[in-house]
């Protein structure tokens, strides 16, 4: 029998939410998905099902901010057990419906335990969802590492050379965006670039930035002793927790310790400001990143595939 996607409507609330895995991979439990529709993150028009004669047989569940007119990202595609046979394209029709009914093809993000690659039963779960990422035409995908800084202080030392550090306006972080492409070790990076060049990767990076929640005033760009411009830094938020959104080195400033230096100036706003917890993300390839969050104390929390177009 052919499968139908469709999105949900809010009669479908019961079928949305009866679906489960035992698999090692994130997904959304019900109590989470109830308490983000109430803020709009989820929504029935960004939950669609999978139906087989008349049988709710796979959910795909997108994410985006409360004031956003489209999601941001799929957190959740679940296929009944019963269908292991058809998950793939079951999987890959849930996409394609999905992102075909928002004008746009938001990124795939699939958390998995910091040690996954030892877990056959996780290595398999990341493998037929590769396949559907692919078949849904998200044929590029990136494995990322989570940290985070629980109870960060400001006491994470910098090392030379000593930094100053300032606001800047629009334009300024939209040329330092360009001028740290050259090089980049982080994936999404080199693709924008090849596909929007460098211009429109750094202004693509701008609008990104300016939309994340937190405050503006907590950009940050770095001088050295001499007054040049060396780096920046981007204390913001996710939808979560504090965040170190953004961090870049100039290309002919690497190399010197810099990065530790840009670290701690976020890890001391946050600070200031009384956060908690803050998180960063980084390429899994990336080792020079991975090496600087973990000499500023942070602790790996998780992996995660992300699959874009």
């Amino acid at each position: 029998m052919t499968v139908s996607v469709r999105a949900s409507t809010a009669a479908d609330l019961e079928a949305l939410l009866a679906f489960s895995t035992s698999a090692p991979v994130s997904w959304t439990r019900p109590d989470r998905y109830r308490q983000e529709s109430l803020t709009g993150n989820h929504r029935p028009e960004w939950s669609f099902l999978a139906v087989r004669d008349g049988r709710p047989v796979g959910r795909a569940l997108w994410w985006g901010g409360a004031d956003a007119g489209a999601p941001s990202t799929l957190d959740d595609l679940l296929v009944a057990p019963s269908d292991d046979d058809d998950r793939v394209t079951i999987a890959a029709a849930l996409i394609r419906v999905g992102t075909a009914s928002f004008g746009a093809v938001p990124e795939w993000i699939v958390d998995l335990a910091v040690d996954w690659h030892d877990d056959p039963e996780a290595v398999a779960a990341v493998a037929w969802r590769t396949e559907a990422a692919r078949q849904a035409g998200l044929a590029r995908s990136t494995e990322r590492v989570s940290v985070a800084w629980e109870h960060p202080t400001a006491a994470v030392a910098p090392t030379t050379p000593r930094l100053r550090f300032r606001g800047g306006d629009d334009d300024e972080f939209t040329d330092l965006f360009a001028r740290v492409t050259v090089g980049s070790l982080d994936a999404h990076t080199r693709a924008t670039v090849a596909e929007l060049g460098v211009r429109g990767t750094a202004l693509d990076d701008l609008d990104f930035y300016r939309c994340l929640p937190g405050r503006r005033e907590d950009w940050r760009i770095a001088e050295d002793d001499d007054g040049l411009v060396v780096g920046f830094v981007l204390a913001t938020r996710t939808a979560y927790d504090a965040a170190v959104s953004s961090i870049g080195v100039l290309p002919q400033h690497r190399g010197k310790g810099i990065v530790d230096g840009l670290l701690a100036e976020a890890l001391r706003i946050h600070t200031a400001a009384g956060e908690p917890r803050v998180v960063a993300t980084t390429d899994a390839d990336n080792a020079p990143m991975r090496r600087a969050f973990e000499r500023a104390g942070a602790t790996v929390t998780k992996r995660r595939m992300v699959f874009e177009r």
